[in-house]
């Protein structure tokens, strides 16, 4: 899979038309390249009415459908998808609480029998229209695995010291009674060590508070004699050698024939070729592929943000909105292909004279937005200036120096992003007005006295 992963992101790379997401047909080359690369079940599906907008051949095998069937089927029509409350699951994808990791799938083939996947999603932008992406990876051996066990505690460890998976078993306290010996290859350490680890040496900080946050259910319905509640979560765990990995844990309980509580049983799958496919359909979604700054999407996103913040905590943040001058003289004396390496030049100018916590996003056409938080209108401004100065000092191969345009505006409370953006479009049309290559300040001319 790694193998895979790497040759799609050498095509990537290599296709830049294959990840231009504001061109139609290029949309339609990246998925059709998408697809055809993950062995997984893939599907997009609209945002409104959740219908089928496109899948691959997996899906189809998956389903027992051809793809003709399948497209501009609402997902609650297609008997695989009538459990699991998917609707409700994909509505908070849509709202950005729920991540995309981590959430089981059970599901009822059409030749009777069970399949247990795992289900990541992302929202993906395909001309202006919001979809989601979504890829279903067969779990169903892990989970039979996992009831082979439940049965048999003899069985249990006939597997579990043969499985690639690590397998545990422990007690309320966090004590192992079990660790199978595959904990070895995942992490570097042997049974004996990890059997002698705290609680802090086992998990990642954020991964053991999630943990026990997640268990709390779980131990609260043993010691009461209720139901079983399982866990299953993403979890950082760190390894020998000073590096973490990440691994898919699950949770259940362990009960005798009296219906006595035995114990929990941990399965950890690692997922660090699920992370990293995840990490490229994050880095699809939010990367302009000509000057990987942030695209609209992104920015539209971290705008929204960025004002909620600042409402919070009180707090204040401004805007750059800049735009390079004479660009359509660029592209009809020297072509396209010149203008795009401008593009390029003046983002990488941007990338290395802002701060980690600044945000520089391809607004569109020429234009670039850049949120800078906890910074005053004079920050903005002073900032402006120092990047018309890099800017114009650059000399561009064949072309020479290249000028643009800035306009800068201070986030008022109350206001909406619209009109933040509008007022820093408004103070970078002064700039152009001006004669160009300066910067210009949003002043409210109505309020000033």
């Amino acid at each position: 899979m790694v193998h895979k992963t790497k040759e799609l992101l050498k095509t990537f790379n290599s296709e830049q038309k294959i990840i231009e997401y504001t061109r139609k047909e290029e949309s339609k080359s990246l998925f059709e390249l998408f697809f055809e690369t993950i062995p997984d079940a893939t599907m997009v599906i609209s945002h409104n009415e959740f219908e089928l907008f496109n899948c691959n051949h997996e899906f189809e095998l998956l389903t027992g459908y051809s793809k003709t069937e399948l497209l501009g089927t609402p997902l609650k029509e297609i008997s695989l998808f009538k459990i699991n409350n998917l609707e409700k699951y994909f509505s908070e994808v849509l709202k950005g609480s729920q991540k995309p990791q981590s959430v089981s799938l059970e599901l009822q083939l059409l030749d009777g029998s069970k399949y247990y996947g795992l289900i990541s999603s992302a929202i993906i932008l395909i001309d202006n229209t919001k979809y989601i992406l979504s890829i279903i990876k067969n779990n169903t051996e892990q989970k039979v695995l996992e009831n082979k066990l439940r049965h048999s505690e003899e069985m249990h460890r006939l597997l579990a010291d043969n499985a690639s998976d690590v397998i545990w078993i422990m007690d309320l306290t966090g004590a192992f009674s079990y660790i199978s010996p595959s904990v070895e290859k995942l992490r570097g350490f042997t049974v004996e060590e990890i059997m002698n680890q705290t609680q802090e040496e086992l998990l990642c900080p954020s991964s053991r508070i999630y943990l026990e946050k997640g268990l709390e259910a779980s131990i609260y319905a043993v010691q009461n004699n209720l139901p079983f509640i399982k866990f299953r979560g993403d979890m950082e765990q760190p390894c020998k050698d000073g590096s973490t990995v990440w691994t898919d844990l699950s949770v259940s309980g362990i009960f005798d024939k009296n219906h006595q509580f035995k114990g929990l049983l941990g399965v950890s799958r690692d997922i660090s070729e699920r992370r990293a496919m995840e990490n490229e359909i994050r880095r699809l979604t939010e990367i302009d592929s000509l000057t990987q700054l942030y695209n609209r999407f992104k920015s539209d996103t971290v705008l929204k943000a960025e004002i909620e913040r600042t409402q919070r905590s009180s707090s204040i943040f401004s805007i750059i909105m800049l735009d390079i001058d004479n660009f359509k003289k660029v592209n009809d004396a020297y072509g396209h292909t010149a203008g795009d390496e401008v593009l390029k030049g003046i983002a990488r100018i941007i990338r290395s004279n802002i701060r980690k916590i600044d945000t520089a996003a391809r607004w569109g056409g020429e234009e670039i937005l850049i949120i800078i938080p906890e910074t005053d209108i004079l920050g903005a401004q002073n900032l402006s200036e120092k990047l018309l100065l890099k800017i114009s000092e650059h000399s561009f191969p064949d072309i020479g120096h290249i000028t643009a345009s800035f306009g800068a505006a201070e986030y008022e409370n109350g206001i909406t992003e619209a009109v933040l953006v509008s007022r820093a479009d408004k103070a970078m049309y002064e700039a152009k007005d001006a004669g160009k290559n300066c910067v210009r300040v949003y002043q409210d001319k109505e309020n000033m006295s």
